[in-house]
């Protein structure tokens, strides 16, 4: 394969990293009042305890277990946020705090991690923000040799095969021990991928095959792995714009990569000054065939911005249909949510702005957009059926009235049209919840639905559980750990 790492570096956002070359936006100092005061949801944007959390069991304080409930919810999220009296300028930016809730025979054990990266380890030691990062500028001394200097390490996780891995989307993926949360160190799926990108939101067949892309510049990798970890082969696709691109849709047959008009020619740190919105664009969306990556074709939508799909299926007659959080233009741009980082947020900032939307794509022609009246993100799917045809979306909605966080947890039938929605309420700051299939289960409604809170009444941390065939019946159980821990991005079941 014609192939150059070094040429595929040089046009990516590790480029960048490494040049050292700061400009734009900056740190934002604290605000002396805030310093010792501030309001009760910034628990979920507080730094975590650098030690992490060690093994400790969480009361159950609501309903009953169900039987036959057992594994890991494992999360990943940003929980370095501030430094004396500065803050990091961007939420992505923080480094990445993995959490274990390891549940079994009715109880739930928590432990908590930094990945121990080489951002952490040397802002650690020094005490203040070094690396450049999406909104973060860095300090300009510090000296970078390649994209894994800055991986925060603090967006997803993933296990394969038993080997547990931290996700961001800049540089490689990053191994932990899976029980323990113990730093093991940088991934590499071969010598000729050493640093490559590696994406947050890879996609696993229910077979366990994985696919996932690396993104630098226009250039894209497709990589696939096997159930066991092992690269089975890898290939280069240019898209043809440096668009940013955070997650993307798979069928059982076909791959879709969404490029959205939100373009980054620049490529320096801190990125985010560097992107423009061209939606003249509009939303271009590039379907690859799975076995014959050579065979490809295009179809174009409005224009949209997204960061987080549902799945994506296939009819009969080769129609794709995949849902996402559509926005009409992206969000956490500059300054992304450095308000609720320093606290200032109030209720005049907004929350989700989103329409919750089927993107459906013919075998020729244009796509066509399917709307919802969903405003929320972080969509979920039964991984049961990631890449086949299904009816069920688990995704978090509603805005609060006293938080930046959203107050619902909601269940869409792409069959019947009904929204299915269980609020918690102005005091609960709501999370990404996961599908759990139930032992012997075959439909969508025979799983639960996992996911943590965070109660900002009683400042302490929840996970819970509902019956997906009844969200809006409340949860089954609730556990209650004795402490909080800040607001995570993604995770994954085990």
């Amino acid at each position: 394969m014609d192939f150059s790492r070094r040429s595929f570096l040089g046009t990516g956002i590790g480029a960048g990293i490494a040049t050292g070359a700061l400009s734009g936006v900056g740190m934002a100092p604290a605000f002396a009042d805030l310093g010792t005061k501030m309001p009760d949801w910034h628990l979920g944007y507080q730094n975590a305890p650098p030690a992490g959390f060690d093994p400790s069991p969480m009361k159950l304080v609501f309903g009953k277990v169900p039987a036959g409930l057992k594994g890991s919810l494992y999360r990943n999220g940003p929980a370095q946020m501030q430094y004396g009296d500065t803050f990091a300028s961007h939420w992505f930016d923080g480094d990445g705090f993995i959490h274990r809730i390891a549940i079994e025979d009715g109880q739930a054990v928590h432990t908590g991690r930094f990945a121990q990266t080489t951002k952490h380890r040397d802002e650690q030691a020094a005490q203040k923000f070094l690396v450049p990062g999406f909104g973060t500028e860095g300090d300009p001394t510090y000296p970078m040799m390649g994209p894994d200097d800055a991986n925060a390490a603090n967006t997803s996780v993933i296990v394969i095969d038993g080997k547990l891995y931290a996700l961001w989307e800049g540089g490689s993926a990053y191994e932990l021990d899976a029980d323990t949360l113990d730093s093991v160190g940088v991934k590499s799926w071969s010598d000729d991928l050493s640093g490559m990108p590696f994406l947050a939101h890879p996609k696993t067949e229910p077979d366990g095959r994985v696919w996932n892309l690396g993104v630098g510049g226009s250039n894209v990798v497709i990589y696939r792995i096997s159930a066991k970890g092992v690269l089975e082969d890898y290939t280069l696709v240019n898209i043809g714009a440096s668009a940013y691109i955070h997650d993307w849709a798979m069928t059982d047959r076909h791959l879709i990569i969404m490029v959205q008009p939100w373009i980054n020619e620049k490529m320096i740190p801190p990125f985010i000054d560097s992107f423009e919105w061209r939606p003249q664009d509009g939303l271009k969306l590039l379907i690859i065939d799975k076995n014959d990556t050579s065979k490809r074709r295009w179809a174009q939508a409005p224009a949209r911005a997204f960061y987080h799909t549902g799945a994506a299926w296939e009819e009969s007659d080769g129609t794709i249909r995949l849902d996402a959080a559509l926005y009409a233009e992206p969000i956490l741009g500059q300054d992304g949510g450095g308000p609720e980082i320093r606290g200032e947020w109030t209720p005049e900032y907004g929350s989700f702005n989103s329409v919750f939307t089927q993107i459906v794509i013919p075998t020729s022609g244009d796509a066509k957009l399917i709307e919802t009246d969903l405003d929320g993100d972080f969509p979920q799917v039964d991984p049961r059926f990631h890449g086949k045809p299904r009816k069920l979306t688990a995704l978090v909605t509603g805005a609060s009235s006293v938080s930046p966080g959203a107050t619902s947890l909601t269940v869409y039938n792409w069959e019947t049209d009904h929204a299915d929605r269980f609020n918690f309420g102005d005091t609960r700051m709501v999370e990404e919840f996961l599908f759990v299939p139930k032992p012997g289960g075959t439909t969508e409604e025979e799983s639960w639905l996992v996911g943590p809170v965070l109660n900002i009444k009683s400042g302490k941390r929840e996970i819970v559980v509902f019956d997906a065939a009844g969200v809006s019946d409340g949860p089954l159980c609730i556990w209650q750990a004795d402490y909080s821990w800040p607001l995570g991005f993604h995770g994954t079941w085990a």
